[in-house]
């Protein structure tokens, strides 16, 4: 099941992926322009999620997503936060989510992320994170779980 606590974690294992990533981020960046700055952009604004609280699954995603479009940096960053902003939609009212419910969320992530571009172009995060959802979908149906391919990272 996941709660606020492995939430906040998989949030912090992101923002350290991005961190150690970010220039490798920055230089396949060309679209709309290749300014160089997309991994900076992005580790910015998960990085301001990694410091959100709540107690419930539904208070942590809210708070992520709050503190991401606070935090966000350039339109990678507005989408990013727009695709967490989601995922707290897909969790609302919940103290805990279970595979399925956490699936839809990141459908929802997908369709928000969507509707905040409005031009969408194929081969950009949205397709990341589409065909991503996609694949996390078959997991849902085999029963792993989030976190399940990873260790604890928690948030330095």
């Amino acid at each position: 099941m996941l709660d606020a606590e492995l939430y906040l974690n998989l949030i912090c294992g992101g923002a350290a992926n991005l961190s150690r990533n970010r220039q490798r981020i920055n230089d396949l960046n060309v679209f709309p322009i290749p300014d160089g700055d997309t991994g900076d952009n992005m580790f910015m604004t998960i990085e301001a999620g990694t410091h959100a609280s709540g107690s419930s699954l539904t208070e942590m995603a809210d708070s992520v997503a709050r503190s991401m479009l606070l935090g966000a940096r350039g339109n990678s960053g507005v989408i990013l936060s727009r695709i967490f902003a989601g995922i707290a939609k897909g969790v609302k009212g919940r103290d805990k989510a279970d595979m399925p419910t956490f699936c839809s969320a990141m459908q929802q992530a997908v369709d928000e992320a969507y509707s905040a571009v409005s031009q969408p172009v194929e081969g950009t995060i949205l397709t990341v994170l589409r065909e991503g959802v996609a694949g996390a979908r078959v997991d849902c149906r085999y029963g792993n779980g989030p976190g399940t391919h990873a260790g604890a990272v928690g948030c330095a």
